[in-house]
């Protein structure tokens, strides 16, 4: 069994695992005054690895996403707040709704990426900025890639960018495939090429199992 793990750097997990990136993660430059702000939302483990003032953060109340991205904040000494459950923007909503929020709000994100944090809070009335420390690049060809997938039994997405990358550039129909998004977001993207897919709980001890029991 081939699987193949589209994550940019993702950790291996498992011998039957394999990371396949479908494009790069570049830092970009940015300024931003950390005076202004009591809150800081970090909205991936990208935005942790390229956020330039990440050793001024002792004094701020530090969110998290999901695990990924506690995960990555924890290696600079941070234990952040994250969701229970809903690792996206819709959790981190919820939790800000149960926990309160105090002060002005700096979301730490990707360009392009989901504005529904900082769109949601300052609709409450809870100032809240933005600053994008990376962009994703996709690469210039992807005629080296298909050879990688061409014996693959499921593939794992992460991004909606990734699906679109995947299906308009790599995709051969000459094998069934699953598809296992990692939320429900990205399995829309997928359905809308046409195909099924199912859910998967990425960050979940028992990732393997999960996997074998929708393959089997």
């Amino acid at each position: 069994m081939r699987i193949i793990d589209t994550r940019p750097f993702a950790e291996r997990r498992s011998e039957s695992i394999s990371n396949v990136p479908l494009y790069d993660v570049k830092a970009l430059d940015h300024i931003i005054n950390l005076e202004n702000y009591r809150n800081i939302i970090f909205q991936s483990a990208h935005a942790v690895k390229n956020f330039g003032r990440l050793k001024e953060l002792n004094n701020k109340r530090i969110l998290a996403i999901g695990p990924a991205t506690s995960k990555e904040l924890k290696k600079s000494g941070y234990i952040a707040e994250q969701p229970k459950e809903e690792f996206n923007s819709k959790g981190v909503i919820s939790h800000l709704i149960k926990t309160g929020v105090e002060g002005n709000t700096l979301v730490v994100k990707g360009k392009g990426g989901l504005s529904e944090i900082s769109d949601y809070l300052n609709s409450a009335s809870f100032k809240t900025d933005e600053v994008d420390c990376y962009v994703r690049e996709p690469y210039a060809s992807y005629d080296q890639l298909k050879k990688d997938f061409i014996n693959c039994d499921a593939v794992i997405f992460t991004s909606v960018l990734s699906v679109e990358i995947f299906f308009q550039h790599i995709f051969q129909r000459k094998k069934k495939i699953v598809f296992l998004p990692i939320s429900s977001r990205i399995k829309d993207a997928i359905e809308s090429y046409g195909h099924n897919a199912t859910v998967i709980n990425y960050f979940s001890k028992n990732l393997d199992e999960e996997i074998n029991s929708i393959l089997l």
